[in-house]
């Protein structure tokens, strides 16, 4: 038969045994609770959006130089202009050409392939026209020229050694680009 001693060293001994059972049963209950926290903190998800561009193409004129003739009167050959010198900046790929007008006036586009005109200050007839018809663009500056002649043979109106047509109405030109 146990003894009273024994029984409580027992009752004791299973107090214990159920305590440590609940405190690991509680142990293992909060470690499970980090745990779904953890994997819940480290779940993502992802979406995909579209980058929409609308891309305005343009070209730009710049770097437009004067055009210069030296002409002596009766002259015997035909008289080429220096300088004219221009830029062209267009978007990549974007087609343009060039036309010419007589005057400082509105643009009125396309313009022509030449001009001719008869300066009113020195009485000259001459003819611009520009190095090429148009290109493409390509992104960066591209270099053309107003080119121009003066036909032989003309006299000319100057009552002095030499003239200038500075006083000109109808020397300025205009350029067009069409893009």
């Amino acid at each position: 038969m146990l003894s009273v001693d024994s029984l409580q060293i027992y009752y004791t001994k299973i107090k214990r045994d159920a305590a440590m059972k609940k405190l690991i049963l509680a142990t293992a209950l909060f470690a499970g609770v980090g745990i779904s926290t953890w994997v819940a903190q480290a779940a993502s998800t992802s979406g995909t959006f579209n980058v929409n561009v609308t891309l305005n193409s343009t070209c730009s004129l710049s770097a437009i130089t004067a055009l210069d003739f030296t002409y002596t009167s009766f002259q015997g050959g035909a008289a080429t202009a220096t300088g004219g010198g221009f830029t062209v900046s267009c978007t990549n790929t974007l087609p343009y050409t060039f036309g010419l007008q007589t005057g400082s006036g509105a643009a009125s586009p396309p313009g022509a392939a030449t001009v001719t005109v008869t300066d009113n200050a020195v009485n000259l007839q001459y003819v611009v026209a520009t190095s090429a018809a148009g290109g493409t663009g390509s992104g960066v500056a591209q270099s053309y020229n107003v080119t121009g002649t003066m036909a032989s043979g003309q006299s000319g109106t100057c009552a002095t050694a030499s003239c200038t047509n500075a006083a000109a109405t109808n020397k300025t030109q205009t350029l067009i680009l069409n893009f």
